[in-house]
């Protein structure tokens, strides 16, 4: 199935900026879900400078400057991606300690990202609060893959999902004491126990297609990035599950890049010099080619 994704970000500066850089992390590569056929990266005004990279996880991210005066800053990516109609069974998984014990041999990019993906990160502290999460789904001898989707749907039946309540720098021990949040809080919560218990997991961003009320039109602009998490089976490698939807990720998801947790993913980050205060716009749009949608279920 084909999805197109427009992601646009608006700057807009209060007085006249003299200097910004800026990251850009939205450009979709090829996974074993997704082909990426087309992806572009447009910057107004025109950057005097631009530059591709990949990462040391494997995700294409580009850097501009924009050294003369402006007063805003608009970037759109537009993207269109193939993704696989069937997802891959979930396979026999390897124990917690064989997977562990697997991992220390391998030297794949995978595997070494896996190896980052057992410590904490900023996002993810070390807190009592994964433990208290932890108490609540002992291991009791589950595989790797199954605790990872045993977390997943203990996560969507006893959170609820708020999109007002938690910001960026909302901490987990709020998260989990409100029993609430957005899909950002639900991955790093569901990373943090993971990893505590042995298990590598990372961090996933992208888009979900979404659909309108039953009779309503679809309003442009009004969907959002969206986030969930991997686990890593030594054997077998990463599988994905989404904890806001209690879902496995399936064609309707588009995987824009992994890390160990937002700030390695972060869409747009930068620095400017100048401008006082700004107004951030954000607009999405992820809409499917030459098929008619499916009903999807949406929190």
């Amino acid at each position: 199935m084909k999805l197109h994704v427009r992601h646009r970000t608006h700057y807009g500066y209060e007085r006249t900026a003299s200097l910004s850089h800026n990251h850009v992390c939205m450009q979709p590569g090829n996974t074993c879900n997704q082909r990426c056929l087309e992806t572009r990266l447009e910057v107004n005004p025109e950057p005097d400078c631009m530059q591709n990279a990949v990462d040391v996880y494997g995700n294409t991210a580009a850097r501009f400057s924009l050294s003369h005066r402006h007063t805003e800053c608009e970037i759109i990516v537009s993207s269109l991606i193939d993704t696989n109609d069937e997802l891959v069974p979930l396979p026999l998984s390897t124990s917690v300690i064989n997977n562990l014990d697997l991992l220390k041999t391998l030297r794949t990019r995978d595997a070494l990202m896996a190896q980052d993906c057992l410590l904490p990160s900023p996002y993810i502290a070390v807190t009592d609060v994964l433990d208290k999460l932890m108490s609540e789904l002992p291991l009791a001898g589950h595989s790797v893959i199954e605790y990872g989707e045993l977390m997943m749907k203990h996560i969507f039946n006893t959170f609820d999902y708020d999109s007002g309540f938690s910001t960026l720098v909302t901490p987990l021990s709020e998260i989990y004491a409100a029993r609430k949040g957005v899909c950002q809080d639900f991955a790093h919560l569901a990373i943090g126990a993971l990893r505590r218990q042995g298990i590598p997991a990372r961090y996933v961003s992208g888009y979900l297609e979404t659909l309108p009320p039953p009779g309503q039109t679809k309003l442009q602009g009004a969907d959002a990035s969206h986030a969930w998490f991997a686990v890593f089976d030594a054997n077998h490698g990463w599988f994905d599950f989404d904890p806001t939807n209690n879902k496995r990720p399936d064609r309707q998801y588009i995987t824009t890049a992994w890390g160990r947790d937002y700030g390695d993913v972060t869409p747009v980050k930068g620095v400017v010099y100048g401008g006082g205060k700004h107004k951030l716009t954000v607009e999405v749009d992820v809409t499917r080619i030459g098929t008619t949608p499916l009903a999807l279920t949406e929190r």
